[in-house]
This record gives structure tokens, C-alpha cells and sequence, in this order.
């Protein structure tokens, strides 16, 4: 079970794209940094539907997306992503087995 940290923006690297072509069913998406803003394109949400998918949310305010990403989660499951703070991440960290930075 490894945990994939995602920290660049998906319109401008290939980190998020490349790590679903590896990603095992067991394993878990974090999204930080400028990764987040993929939550906005309708196709990154489709391809992101039935990953396990954390995402930071100090980089979600520091975006000033949080009204947005709320919108994006009401119609949707609220499985969709797991919203989470440092300390989450730290103990997911610690649950995975490896943890990957892309």
C-alpha cells in the first residue's frame, strides 16, 4: 500500500497522469502543493473518481479555492476526496507502507 504525493500542477507535469498508469487498487492519492488545482478540471475529477484521494487543505486556502472544492464535493459522493490537515498526513504517512513524492 503506498501512499503517491503529488505536489506539482497537472497542466504543467506529468506527475499525477504517470503515477494512475502505476497506481495499485490498494494505494492512496495525495494532492498538495499546486496539485490541488486538478480538482477543478472535470477530466482530472473523472480520473480521480475511484482513487482513495487525499488533498491538503492548507493548500486548498492558500489557493483560494476552498468555495470551489466545496462545490465540487456537494453533488458528488462525499467519498470523493478526503480532505485533510498536516497531522492526517502524517498519519497516513505512517499507515502506507511507502510513501512516493512525484
Amino acid at each position: 500500500m503506498i501512499l503517491h504525493h503529488i505536489q506539482t500542477s497537472a497542466s504543467t507535469d506529468n506527475a499525477l497522469s504517470t503515477c494512475l498508469r502505476y497506481l495499485h487498487p490498494n494505494d492512496s492519492i495525495l494532492l498538495a502543493g499546486d496539485a490541488v488545482n486538478c480538482l477543478l478540471q472535470p477530466q482530472w475529477q473523472q480520473r480521480l473518481a475511484s482513487v482513495n484521494l487525499f488533498v491538503l487543505q492548507d493548500d486548498i486556502h492558500a489557493r483560494g479555492l476552498q468555495q470551489r472544492i466545496d462545490v465540487i464535493a456537494k453533488p458528488m459522493s462525499a467519498e470523493l476526496f478526503h480532505i485533510i490537515d498536516y497531522s492526517n498526513f502524517v498519519e497516513q504517512s505512517l499507515k502506507h507502507s511507502k510513501v512516493i513524492t512525484w
